[in-house]
């Protein structure tokens, strides 16, 4: 005897919606994100916790250079 599966439906738009303003969402938290991981990596380096401090002040770097890159990129693309 053959398994039938229902049929795959497409997203319908209220999931979509949902992840349009989660990506958004997201987007607009990362300057905030940038800054935190940044102090927090200076103040896991006040504490000398080693590499944890590393890791938050070099992933609040890496965001900094993300969002600089993008707001080059855009006015490259206008102008």
């Amino acid at each position: 005897m053959r398994l039938r599966l229902p049929k795959r439906q497409p997203g319908t738009p209220g999931e979509e919606a949902f992840l349009v303003h989660c990506s958004e969402t997201l987007d607009r938290s990362l300057p905030g994100l940038r800054t935190v991981l940044m102090i927090a990596g200076l103040i896991a380096a006040a504490a000398r916790l080693g590499q944890i401090a590393d890791f938050l002040f070099v992933t609040g770097l890496l965001f900094h250079f993300a969002i600089s890159f993008e707001h080059w990129w855009i006015a490259k693309r206008t102008h």
